[in-house]
């Protein structure tokens, strides 16, 4: 049974070749990381409890809100990735009646001060996903925020006031619990593939995340050069984060099946597209980009700079939600 479900959770994932997988692709590669997460999944069906999984993302909607988003709130993009993550859990239910669930370990405030957002803002977007999920009763998902995992939010309802007098204390306690040298980390990216494409992750959406941050205020006029080298600073201090994040989640969530919404190896987690697009190609995630639809219905991820001149910006509740393509259809 345990075989079955993570066979289940594989057909959601999406990895990249490598050594051991090659030549195989999309859905077809072998999972590298299964016979890590077998234990895992067998333990928690001894303890007859839903199977859990745990997704660090959704920070928080990009700092660029002139190319590549329209708001601070969730959106279309974000609907869909639920409604899939949801639907995991609903397949593990058809061979295990107690399902799965997936703990969202939102990530935003860990670096929300690296990249210039405010922590308001990133207490308004996951309580968007929270209303979302409330809203399309997706009963398999569930939200984590790094106060709730220290434990600071047991028997307490955590409203704005106490989130926000919280967000240092908690970034500075990962640091200086589970804080990684800027050395380790670089010598991890050396050792470890899946590292180094994360960190080149990093550097791809934040040359284009902090033209607009006041982040680079400073910096960006000088030169092209001195631009890419903030990118490249901040890059590596949210690998720090990132790397201190994983080890707090290691330590307080051991036992749970790791999902990654990077591209990977597939040896250590599961990586798994949250907006399946036609391409192929791994999606950029939801609150990197706007949500477009073509006239055929297929969905992308995209910069909103990219569609605002071949698509209407459709709203919901007042505000911008999804980019449709302009057409007589509608």
């Amino acid at each position: 049974l345990a075989s079955d479900i993570l066979d289940i959770i594989q057909g959601y994932s999406q990895h990249l070749p490598s050594a051991d997988n090659e030549g195989e692709t999309g859905h077809s590669q072998k999972w590298l990381g299964k016979g890590l997460f077998m234990d895992k999944v067998k333990a928690q069906l001894e303890n007859n409890q839903a199977i859990r999984l745990i997704l660090p993302a959704f920070p928080w909607k990009s700092v660029n809100k002139v190319d590549k988003v329209t708001g601070i709130l969730p959106d279309l993009g974000e609907e869909l990735a639920l409604y899939r993550l949801n639907q995991m859990c609903e397949d593990i239910r058809a061979v295990y009646p107690l399902g799965g669930q997936v703990h969202i370990a939102t990530d935003g405030l860990v670096f929300d001060d690296v990249v210039g957002i405010p922590d308001e803002d990133t207490w308004a977007y996951g309580e968007g996903l929270l209303a979302m999920a409330r809203e399309h009763n997706l009963k398999n998902i569930r939200l984590m925020r790094v106060m709730d995992i220290f434990g600071y939010t047991e028997g307490k309802t955590l409203d704005q006031e106490l989130y926000l007098s919280l967000a240092e204390s908690c970034r500075k306690e990962i640091l200086a619990k589970y804080g990684r040298t800027e050395e380790e980390v670089r010598q991890m990216m050396k050792d470890d593939p899946d590292t180094l494409l994360t960190y080149r992750g990093f550097i791809h959406f934040l040359e284009a995340d902090l033209k607009y941050s006041p982040v680079t205020a400073a910096t960006k006029a000088i030169s092209g050069n001195q631009y890419r080298k903030t990118v490249k600073k901040v890059a590596i201090q949210m690998m720090i984060r990132a790397e201190s994040f994983t080890k707090l989640l290691q330590a307080r969530c051991a036992d749970y099946v790791r999902l990654s919404i990077h591209p990977s190896t597939g040896a250590v987690k599961l990586s798994v597209p949250l907006v399946v697009q036609g391409s192929g190609a791994f999606p950029r995630s939801p609150w990197h980009s706007s949500l477009a639809m073509a006239v055929d219905g297929s969905y992308s991820t995209v910069p909103a700079r990219d569609v605002r001149e071949t698509h209407d910006l459709i709203l919901q509740d007042g505000r911008g939600y999804y980019f449709r393509e302009k057409s007589d259809v509608w």
